[in-house]
């Protein structure tokens, strides 16, 4: 199990944020629990053990988090509905614990607005924890966020983003947007609105953190689409491009909810893409 890798002038470090769990069949989709049970333990309730994997990049001049992760702000009622447990303690500590602290991070990444995703962007105060930081988001997913009549709104959390936009600390884009030299945010849909990938580029090197996109390793067989995705269609389309580019190109491959493999190797075993724990 790798937690940390090298991409030209970018070092990447993967950061437990936080354990949770989903209903097992809900993140295999339409595939039978026959086939998906033999990939994964299952709880007693049929959810599945997940992780929330932040990802610490730097450059000697660049502090980047990609995907803040799930955050504290949980009654004892959801907790216990997902699982929720943080064994590092808060996102600040577990930043500390790998040498930074918040005010030092100047970029903060965010695939898309979903709770899981950006709940720990605001402490327990429910301010902002990165107060120096620029934090980019897809324009769709803001709108996501704040419509409450939004198709998937369970899935989102004013309080999450609000406060960012109220310290003038959000940056929306539509398409692809370049943060730094290097590191791009594109944007694809199918999970949500404006779910995105972003890759890190450098001397011919490339690593690409997938968010929903492929959320664990067991994802990157194509069929596996989760019934959370709101456009299935558009979600197999985007997933087969960009999974046979990441195995084509030898791509480095980040997981954000993958709790045993957060960084791995994709590719085709016959016929069908796998993955490969990174280093083999």
């Amino acid at each position: 199990m790798h937690h940390e890798t090298q991409v030209g002038r970018f070092r990447i470090r993967a950061l437990r944020e936080s354990n949770f769990a989903l209903d097992g069949g809900a993140m295999f989709g339409v595939v039978p629990r026959a086939l998906w049970q033999k990939l994964t333990p299952v709880n007693d309730d049929h959810t599945i053990p997940l992780a929330c994997n932040c990802f610490l990049i730097e450059d000697g001049e660049h502090v980047l988090l990609i995907e803040p992760g799930m955050g504290q702000r949980w009654s004892e009622k959801h907790r216990a509905m997902y699982r929720i447990e943080h064994p590092q303690g808060s996102l600040q500590q577990v930043l500390e614990s790998a040498g930074r602290k918040p005010e030092e991070v100047t970029h903060v990444l965010m695939s898309h607005a979903h709770f899981d995703h950006i709940g720990a962007a605001c402490g327990e105060d429910g301010l902002p924890l990165f107060k120096n930081a620029q934090h980019f988001l897809p324009e769709s997913e803001k709108f996501a966020a704040l419509t409450p009549d939004h198709l998937r709104r369970a899935s989102y959390r004013s309080e999450d983003l609000q406060p960012i936009i109220d310290a003038d600390l959000l940056c929306t884009f539509s398409g692809e947007r370049e943060v730094i030299p290097g590191i791009t945010v594109h944007e694809l849909g199918g999970h949500s609105d404006g779910t995105s990938v972003i890759t890190i580029e450098d001397n011919g090197l490339t690593a690409c953190f997938w968010g929903d996109v492929v959320p664990t390793r067991n994802h990157v067989a194509l069929p596996f689409i989760m019934a959370y995705d709101i456009n299935a269609e558009k979600s197999f389309t985007v997933r087969s491009a960009w999974i046979a580019k990441a195995c084509e190109n030898a791509w480095v491959n980040l997981l954000y909810h993958d709790p045993e493999h957060p960084i791995v190797r994709f590719a085709t075993e016959n016929g069908r893409y796998a993955w490969a724990p990174f280093g083999e």
